[in-house]
């Protein structure tokens, strides 16, 4: 093997460090030519062509230097986010996976392959690899920051300050962690806290850094102080240069759009919303996700519920009929042992339509556990029907063996979110566009209970348009008036058609006559589940201020006494939801709401 002059490698490492790729590139591959066997040529190459975004070059690069030290981690490593950036996922995987086994002791691989993991939602994994990168480096903050969010999301609201706090030990100035523990904060409506948070991070990075003011902007919102926070955060514009600082802006806009709707500035909501859409939009391309895929799963639904010959009803094995189950008592285990007895209760409706209000008064009930979000049936929906719906036409054949083990795989789901001490309470599912999936729900707990939250078309379809959403495919829809639009037509033709076509145990909560009659509105929804009044349920703001956390976009409304103003809101924009009232006003009489006024009368 010939050798290369130290002096060489130094320049070469020294034109990586400065940033001079192209330069680099050249006379890496000049030197390979005389040097074809040299490792650290290779990767030198490699790391240029990667940073110049040559990704077919960088890989060829990286896999010239494992032909010749197939053990070399950091190479393994690289040639990872090479596939990842070439979109080759399951290449980076086994890249990043060889990394790890060639040098278990080497931290960023573990991060990289829990980016990788987190993106698959396989979640527990992405979890136990960004543990492990933080425990081969206790420094690697961004790793922790990463498990962090990873535990927000998992519901574990204990360990996420924590790891943000351990962040910050180990570096004041982390912008991510400070970042990362305001936001928590603030979404848990613990505001004493949040200042705290604040005034270490005005001491840390200034008063004029961007986050700062941003954050005071969020502090003087919370405080009633609207003027104060509009001033604030139209102070702190964020150049969207990469994904956080897409993601700060876009919460920047979507915060001027709730304050500007308060002061009845209705331009500038607009204005501002459209400027969170767009970023939101962009957002979403960058992390592959398409509205498309979730209208196709709206659109397969359809077209399986339409079909003259579906039957929906249980079966044993040999193709008979089976009875179903009568009463509340399904009889299902889940896999700690524990018994679930009482038939499941799932509370839907189209995302913005009161789902939150109506969750958080019944958690106030002390017989009544909500699970919030939960991912019990998206879990359940995929193993019956398939991530691409290839075995939804095979939904109306499962045998009874099947559905009790989609019982139990919907059950073990649930379990990791609530922690009911007694095995006859009410666990309520609450999870809004789970109304899409209400047919394989049914087909696996035919005596299930579904609470419908609905809200006038027109309010909800606005609202969802004016609100930062999680990057969905469903949420994906919401970045025009005009898409949001069409999801609702196509989601509530499917509910729909689920009325007509199977044998649903529902009642009907409007939102607006919940706000109206906050006690009518709860007493109902109890005697329909069937269980006894009690008046806790009336002390909504209570019950949400008690919570670790709430997951949804309503997080800062429920916590606010019961006011009517949201009621109507969309008339105030009547002349923006002009263009997709023909699409809405068949679902406004539909579900008995007056027609809407003609224009210039509102």
């Amino acid at each position: 093997m010939s050798m290369i002059d130290s002096s060489i490698m130094r320049s070469l490492f020294d034109l990586y460090r400065s940033g001079r790729f192209e330069t680099l590139a050249k006379r890496t591959r000049g030197l390979l030519r005389a040097h074809p066997d040299q490792v650290a040529l290779h990767s030198l190459l490699g790391a240029a062509c990667l940073e110049l975004g040559r990704l077919d070059d960088a890989i060829e690069s990286y896999q010239a230097a494992l032909a010749i030290r197939p053990d070399f981690g950091k190479a393994h490593n690289s040639l990872g986010i090479a596939h990842l950036r070439s979109g080759q996922v399951e290449k980076a995987a086994g890249s990043f996976t060889r990394a790890i086994d060639c040098d278990p002791q080497f931290a960023e691989p573990c991060f990289n392959l829990g980016v990788v993991r987190e993106n698959q939602r396989r979640l527990s994994e992405a979890t136990e690899l960004y543990e492990q990168a933080v425990r081969l480096e206790p420094g690697y903050n961004k790793a922790r920051c990463a498990l962090a969010r990873l535990l927000w999301e998992l519901g574990d609201y204990d360990r996420v300050v924590q790891h943000y706090e351990l962040a910050l030990a180990d570096d004041a100035g982390y912008v991510p962690a400070h970042r990362g523990v305001m936001q928590f904060l603030e979404q848990s409506n613990r505001h004493d806290e949040l200042r705290a948070a604040l005034a270490r991070a005005r001491a840390a990075l200034g008063a004029d850094h961007p986050l700062v003011r941003f954050q005071e902007g969020v502090v003087a919102d919370i405080d009633g102080d609207a003027a104060a926070a509009k001033a604030l955060l139209e102070s702190c514009p964020m150049e969207p240069s990469d994904p956080v600082a897409l993601h700060d802006e876009r919460m920047r806009l979507s915060r001027l759009v709730a304050i500007c709707d308060r002061l009845g500035d209705i331009g500038a909501v607009m204005g501002y919303a459209a400027g969170a859409n767009r970023l939101s939009g962009q957002s979403c391309a960058g992390k592959g996700i398409d509205k498309r895929r979730f209208l196709e799963f709206v659109e397969n639904r359809k077209q399986h519920f339409a079909a003259a010959n579906v039957e929906q009803g249980l079966h044993h094995e040999d193709g008979s009929k089976a009875p179903e189950h009568s009463g509340t008592d399904i009889g299902a285990a889940s896999q700690s042992g524990r018994r679930w007895t009482r038939q499941p209760v799932f509370i839907i409706g189209f995302p913005r339509s009161g789902t939150t209000l109506i969750d958080t008064a019944l958690r106030g009930h002390p017989a009544i556990e909500v699970a919030e979000e939960s991912d019990a049936v998206p879990g359940m929906v995929n193993v019956l029907s398939g991530a691409s719906d290839e075995r939804l036409s095979s939904l109306g054949g499962l045998s009874s063996t099947e559905i009790e083990r989609a019982r139990t795989l919907y059950f073990n789901a649930l379990e990791r979110q609530v922690q009911a001490s007694d095995v006859t309470s009410c666990v309520i599912d609450r999870f809004a566009l789970n109304m899409v999936y209400v047919g394989e729900i049914h087909r696996v707990f035919p005596n299930a209970k579904f609470i419908l939250m609905l809200r006038h078309p027109a309010d909800c379809v606005l609202s969802c348009y004016l609100r930062a959403f999680v990057e969905t495919s469903a949420n994906a829809s919401f970045h025009t008036l005009e898409e949001a639009s069409h999801l609702y037509d196509q989601v509530l033709s499917l509910w729909t058609l689920f009325t007509e076509r199977l044998d649903l145990n529902l009642i009907e909560i409007k939102y607006e006559d919940l706000v109206a009659d906050f006690e009518s509105g709860c007493r109902r929804t109890l005697e329909f589940i069937g269980v006894p009044w009690h008046a806790a349920v009336l002390d909504h703001q209570q019950t949400a201020r008690s919570r670790p956390y709430i997951r949804t976009a309503s997080y800062n409304q429920v916590v606010q006494p019961l006011h009517t103003e949201a009621s109507g809101r969309w008339l105030r924009y009547r002349r923006h939801m002009e263009p997709v009232l023909p699409l809405l006003e068949p679902w406004i009489e539909r579900l008995g709401y007056e027609r809407a006024p003609e224009a210039g009368i509102a």
